[in-house]
């Protein structure tokens, strides 16, 4: 059985090592995804604090709606009644995180040519990761299992008792495997993945001036001494719902996903990581009435493939 380490880098960041990495390169992993965790807030805070400003808009219009319906007894009646009722979320069709059968998994291989060497990575892979956004909450359930390479994130957001679990606030998650790299000579790192993936989503929203959001998908970077150089995302789903609405989606079993290599220039003496992982997002807001969001997303990485120079 391998043994791990592991350490938290800050209150919304945790990192599981193999024995194989070296204590020393720890840190260099620990500065890696917090680099990458910094970028991918910078990149989603600009879509965010539109979208806040938005609801602030949306917020102001509907204030004297709701003043209106408050203030008339059957309306608020109608009102307290539809903030208690279950929302059409159609949770049993969406499910819940669970592992699969990885034993068929992929022997690791290497092959050199000219300079250069690939190798075929099976789990456990150097390190496992997961993040979420402070101003935010934590998804309501997560499996990171290095052994077999699964990875899988649960989010959800709602209005009291709306949905088991639903956070207050919108969730964004991230979480997944990566690989340490020492290149001795100039070069380039090419990193690419196979990813079998399982996703599902439920949205609804109820009530003047609701709606709900989720997104999920894969994603891969490569950085360099922590900091973020080449990324690539794939959005395997996005929804959002308004007032009156509801909807659900779920794959059956798990897919292949799309291919996504990524590569990067590298110097010898500098410290590289290449990460693959999953990432949810849900949001909510009840309005006069009550919403909610679920976005599952559930990968299987049997191999992380790279080439460097040597």
């Amino acid at each position: 059985m391998t043994a791990t380490y592991e350490t938290v880098v800050e209150p919304t960041v945790q990192i599981t090592f193999t024995e194989e990495l070296e204590p020393e390169h720890h840190s260099a992993v620990e500065r890696s995804i917090q680099g990458m965790a910094a970028h991918a807030a910078q990149q989603t805070d600009r879509v965010r604090a539109a979208e806040a400003e938005h609801a602030k808009l949306a917020a102001a219009l509907n204030a004297p709606l709701a003043r209106l319906v408050e203030s008339d007894p059957a309306s608020a009646e109608a009102l307290q009644e539809l903030r208690t009722r279950p929302l059409p979320l159609e949770l049993d069709s969406v499910g819940v995180l669970h592992p699969e059968d990885t034993s068929a998994a992929a022997e690791e291989a290497t092959l050199s040519v000219r300079n250069i060497q690939t190798h075929v990575w099976g789990p456990p892979y150097h390190f496992s990761w997961f993040w979420h956004r402070t101003n935010g909450s934590p998804p309501f359930n997560r499996v990171i299992d290095r052994p077999t390479g699964q990875v899988g994130l649960d989010g959800r957001s709602g209005s009291p008792g709306a949905i088991p679990g639903g956070a207050s606030t919108f969730v964004e998650a991230h979480a997944g495997f990566g690989l340490l790299f020492h290149p001795p000579a100039n070069g380039v790192l090419v990193g690419d993945s196979l990813r079998r993936v399982h996703d599902s989503f439920a949205v609804a929203a109820y009530g003047i001036g609701s709606n709900a959001t989720v997104e999920g998908g894969t994603e891969c970077t490569i950085l360099e001494d922590g900091q973020f150089r080449q990324g690539a995302t794939h959005r395997l789903y996005r929804k959002r719902v308004s007032v009156n609405e509801s909807d659900h989606a779920t794959t059956p079993g798990f897919f292949t996903d799309s291919p996504m290599s990524i590569q990067w220039p590298v110097k010898a003496g500098h410290e590289y990581t290449f990460n693959v992982g999953v990432w949810v997002y849900c949001d909510h807001t009840a309005g006069v009435g009550r919403s909610a969001a679920q976005s599952l997303c559930q990968a299987i990485i049997p191999t992380m493939t790279t080439t460097v120079p040597m």
